[in-house]
């Protein structure tokens, strides 16, 4: 029997979870012209089920790996490939709610778990602009009755079509004013990668000014955009030199392990390239990336702008402001498992920028064997900072109040 994380009268906060839509989803939204047309499960060639599009593979039914009995299945994000294989708090809002409930948690922030998390399969899967458009929308609608169905405590992030930017600011406004989706939207972080201009080009000032306005966050998810030279060497599957049995499980361990670390290319781009400058009330959220990396990323921009910089941009850009005092104006980051020095990184970065979430229902989330643990590593913060990371600056971000 789960237990919760504080015995401290607090409504906690999980901020990076994630949602995979049960068939039918899509469908009981969609414009009637395009209900055919949206994604809906079918099976591959293998029989198992998957998102299809016009038909179309399109995804897997999401990286589920907590079993009904709340234990895991290592080695592989798609190791339950069958609904009825998985938790049903994956896909079923009475049982996700069930699920907060045993685990003391008031609200949790949902990032998608299908199209990617930050909508990229949209985009590089579907070749009709109108029907990509659609399927956004539709997924914002069926994620706003979601919301309400939940009473308000599953509070899912809307998604944007970030490569059509008029559009995407659009969208991000009909979400936040008519859906009553207001803790924003997740945010692809490298469109450049599709062709697109980058975040630091005026073609995207409106965008952020919008969000601005609207008071949302933006919020990017971990993991490579496009790629890179440096992956596992391991692919999934038993490796032909090491005869490691636990192929698959190797080559998850490598690339999560480093796609917490992916966000600092994110940041260092965001910071250096000014548009918190630009942009001073923007709310920018690294999710599910971990925070123990982040004093030492602030120590090197700190560093680097002292050495770098030229005088007359660090008083008339800047305004005297370093890139560490820009991040704690603007940013924020979320921590789940880590215990070396937690108390010590949070009092570096403020406790007004840590949140605490639990990644349900992935590979690297918070199961019940961990909440003892997690507990513990909690109660060596402050009552005070407690009640900032487990509730307060969430709920401030994310207009929770």
């Amino acid at each position: 029997m789960a237990t919760s994380y504080t015995t401290d009268p607090i409504d906690v906060i999980d901020v990076d979870s994630h949602y995979s839509p049960p068939p039918g989803f899509w469908e009981a939204h969609a414009p009637a012209a395009f209900k055919d047309r949206v994604p809906r499960i079918g099976d591959d060639d293998q029989g198992m089920p998957q998102w299809l599009v016009d038909g179309q593979p399109f995804d897997s039914i999401g990286f589920n790996m907590v079993r009904p009995d709340g234990t895991k299945a290592p080695g592989n994000m798609r190791a339950l490939p069958f609904f009825e294989q998985m938790h049903a708090g994956s896909y079923d809002v009475k049982s996700r709610v069930a699920w907060l409930d045993e685990h003391g948690i008031a609200r949790q922030i949902m990032y998608p778990n299908t199209g990617g998390f930050s909508s990229q399969m949209f985009f590089t899967k579907i070749a009709d602009d109108e029907l990509r458009n659609v399927c956004i929308r539709t997924y914002n609608d069926a994620a706003a009755a979601l919301q309400e169905e939940s009473g308000g405590r599953l509070v899912p992030l809307s998604q944007i079509p970030w490569w059509d930017i008029d559009e995407a600011e659009k969208e991000l406004t009909r979400t936040v004013v008519e859906l009553g989706l207001t803790a924003g939207p997740t945010m692809f972080s490298a469109p450049e990668v599709h062709g697109l201009p980058p975040l630091n080009q005026p073609q995207w000032s409106r965008f952020l000014s919008t969000c601005e306005e609207l008071d949302v966050p933006l919020s990017f998810h971990i993991g490579p955009p496009g790629g890179g030279a440096h992956k596992p060497w391991v692919e999934p599957g038993a490796d032909a030199t090491t005869k490691l049995a636990t192929g698959r499980g190797v080559h998850l361990a490598i690339y999560t392990t480093n796609s917490f670390l992916s966000n600092s290319w994110l940041i260092s781009n965001l910071v250096f390239n000014g548009i918190p400058l630009r942009h001073p009330r923007l709310k920018i959220v690294s999710g599910e990336s971990g925070i123990s990396w982040l004093p030492f990323l602030l120590e090197a921009m700190d560093f680097q702008w002292h050495e770098n910089i030229e005088p007359e941009d660090k008083r008339d850009v800047w305004m005297g402001m370093t890139p560490s005092e820009v991040y704690r104006r603007n940013f924020t980051a979320s921590f789940w498992f880590e215990k070396v020095a937690l108390a010590e990184h949070i009092d570096f970065l403020g406790a007004d920028t840590v949140m605490f979430e639990t990644d349900f229902p992935h590979g690297t989330s918070l199961t019940d064997r961990m909440t003892a643990d997690v507990a513990a590593t909690l109660a060596t913060l402050t009552p005070e900072v407690r009640k900032k990371v487990l509730h307060d600056t969430a709920a401030r971000v994310y207009n929770l109040q």
